[in-house]
């Protein structure tokens, strides 16, 4: 069997049956009244949240001068239950990011005019965090 081929199997073999993490599209604010990307991302977990608890993650970024704010929203399941992670982070230009936030939230919904997190807690986090302005 050709080296390449056999390189090619056991990639395979060692990815079947692992679970795949869909990456929802990020969305990004700023500087100012500035928007980047939809509410796709946002969409994409509510979709994934209703459908069995798909893992999945996104993130909504805000972007000040020289600042970028991130929520970055995670889906995972634990022991039955769907559980959405949630890191925020802080990052001043040339600065590495520095975690500033992680928790838990119960569940997401659509709200009029918003998607949102809800039963949110964890160190600096509130109990509800949008998952399309900041």
């Amino acid at each position: 069997m050709p080296l390449l081929a056999l390189a090619a199997s056991v990639v395979l073999a060692a990815n079947a049956g692992a679970a795949t993490t869909q990456v929802c599209p990020a969305r990004s604010i700023g500087p100012g009244a500035i928007f980047r990307g939809s509410t796709a991302g946002a969409e994409c977990m509510l979709r994934a949240y209703r459908h069995g608890c798909a893992t999945a993650t996104y993130e909504l970024s805000s972007f000040g001068v020289d600042t970028i704010a991130t929520l970055r929203f995670q889906l995972v399941r634990r022991g039955g239950s769907c559980t959405i992670g949630v890191t925020r982070s802080f990052h001043v230009v040339p600065q590495k990011p520095r975690v500033t936030g992680v928790g838990r939230c119960k569940t997401l919904r659509r709200t009029a005019t918003d998607i949102v997190a809800t039963g949110c807690s964890g160190s600096g986090l509130a109990s509800t965090a949008s998952l399309t302005r900041m």
